[in-house]
């Protein structure tokens, strides 16, 4: 008699096989795995077929890790960003281990603000990863970054300043992130070190040669180490990649400028004005073009309109317009207008504790010694020195500088009390002398003519450079820190 788990076939006993479940999960074949198919239409950026096949597969699949990971991905580039979190959040139960997870949903609270808990994220990714991940670096530096700037506590600030620096060299090290490199030179450039940054940028070109960018922010670069033909160089090239790269043209205009090609910088400004007119750098450099041309009414009315556009732009261009209009009143004779817009100028800059421009105490100074306001030219020259004495003057700046210092027969060991840098006071004692020729004021402006010193047609006018305007990031364009 045969058992329950046996039947006699033909005189033969057969054992039936066990119909118990195996419950550990099979080696799956190739053809009914669909990860393959989804990755495709994810690339196709076919979110539709994507979604498709996940609700068809999703409780049916072995392993939805992947199917959770791409529904997340697809919900975040729609812009739902809550169920993008629920789906990647569905993926790390399912695999903890998965770093890739783990970075998606760092970018996904960044994309959200959350980047507190972003910076979490990013970390624990960092420590999960079994091999340097410049994506994860680039994202530390970057949040770091953000902290350091909007932190109440300076300590705490630099601190985190100096971490986001080493996390984007860390970035650049191991990987070709394009915003790292170009992250990492923002940082050195804040830092004054010129040098670093265009060699990061250098570097930067061998990921992307003809990045207009890059290639802007080199020129501009080279122009703050008085490097003008490599400036040139790199910004012609510019030019020859895209004629109507705007920051590029204004660049390359403001070089011609600066060598007294008039012409040639307006012809690229012109260019500029039509895909942007209301740029403030641009109207200030065409103001200075139509100065040098002895066109003193269209100077001033494109000062204004640049003026009107950024009234208190000091990062871009140390907005430099009201000066110039100061100027342009002057050889107008309208010294009384010419000496409110210095003033102006000079408080305004003054109030700014971020803001430093020591050629517009220069230009004052030497203002006030030619109209005779000899208290008043001292006055600014003091807060010339005491704003300039980090910095690497132009000759013909210090050229300027040391005669307005004989002039005012200011000796050599004389140390000025220093300016309160944090609530610096504008000048309050102005000496309002009438000009006639028995006085000493005349005789004292008619020595300044004779020293060369007065601002006539050969010497073109303050001393104030065009080449400034071409620096849109924020700092000193023309300030060099000794090495």
């Amino acid at each position: 008699m045969a058992g329950a788990d046996e039947i006699v076939c033909n005189g033969r006993t057969i054992v039936l096989p066990s119909l118990e479940v195996v419950k550990t999960i099979p080696k799956m074949s190739a053809g009914s795995n669909i990860d393959w198919l989804l990755h495709i239409y994810f690339a196709r950026k076919d979110f539709m077929r994507c979604k498709m096949l996940i609700d068809q597969e999703l409780y049916k699949h072995l392993n939805p890790e992947y199917l959770y990971f791409v529904k997340g991905l697809i919900d975040r580039e729609e812009g739902n960003h809550i169920e993008a979190m629920h789906n990647l959040q569905k993926a790390i139960e399912l695999n903890s281990r998965n770093v890739e997870t783990y970075k998606e949903i760092g970018k996904t609270l960044f994309i959200m603000g959350r980047f507190n808990q972003a910076l979490n994220v990013f970390r624990e990714a960092e420590e999960l990863s079994p091999r340097p991940d410049h994506e994860i670096y680039h994202y530390i530096g970057s949040l770091l970054h953000r902290s350091s700037s909007a932190s109440n506590q300076l300590e705490v600030a630099r601190q985190e300043a100096a971490e986001a620096k080493m996390y984007f060299q860390k970035a650049v090290q191991c990987g070709k992130k394009l915003e790292s490199f170009q992250r990492l030179a923002e940082i050195y450039r804040k830092e004054k070190e010129y040098g670093k940054a265009i060699e990061v940028l250098e570097n930067c070109l061998l990921i992307a040669p003809e990045n207009t960018a890059v290639l802007t922010e080199i020129g501009v670069l080279y122009l703050k180490v008085n490097e003008t033909q490599k400036a040139f160089d790199r910004l012609l090239e510019v030019i020859n990649i895209d004629g109507k790269c705007s920051k590029g043209l204004l660049a390359f205009g403001a070089i011609l400028q600066s060598r007294n090609d008039v012409d040639g910088a307006l012809s690229k400004y012109r260019e500029v004005a039509i895909t942007e007119p209301d740029n403030a750098e641009l109207w200030n450099n065409i103001g200075l073009c139509f100065f040098k041309k002895q066109k003193y009414i269209l100077a001033i009315s494109s000062l204004r309109k640049s003026i009107w556009l950024s009234p208190i732009n000091y990062n871009a261009l140390y907005n430099l317009s009201l000066i110039y209009i100061a100027v342009c009143l002057r050889k107008l004779e309208d010294s009384e207008n010419a000496f409110t817009a210095f003033e102006r100028s000079s408080g305004i800059v003054s109030k700014k504790a971020n803001a430093r421009n020591p050629l517009i105490y220069l230009n004052f100074a030497l203002f006030c010694y030619e109209t005779g306001r000899i208290a008043m030219a001292s006055e600014q020259y003091n807060l010339f020195l005491s704003t300039s004495q980090d910095l690497l003057l132009p000759t013909e700046y210090k050229f300027q500088a040391t005669k307005l210092k004989s002039l005012l027969k200011i000796p050599n060991n004389f140390i000025f009390a220093p300016v309160d840098e944090e609530n610096p006071s504008p000048p309050t004692h102005i000496v309002t002398t009438q000009h006639n020729s028995g006085s000493n004021n005349n005789r004292l402006a008619n020595k300044l003519h004779n020293e060369d010193l007065v601002f006539s047609e050969a010497q073109s006018e303050f001393p104030l450079e065009v080449n400034t305007v071409v620096n849109s990031t924020g700092g000193v364009p023309d300030e060099k820190v000794d090495a």
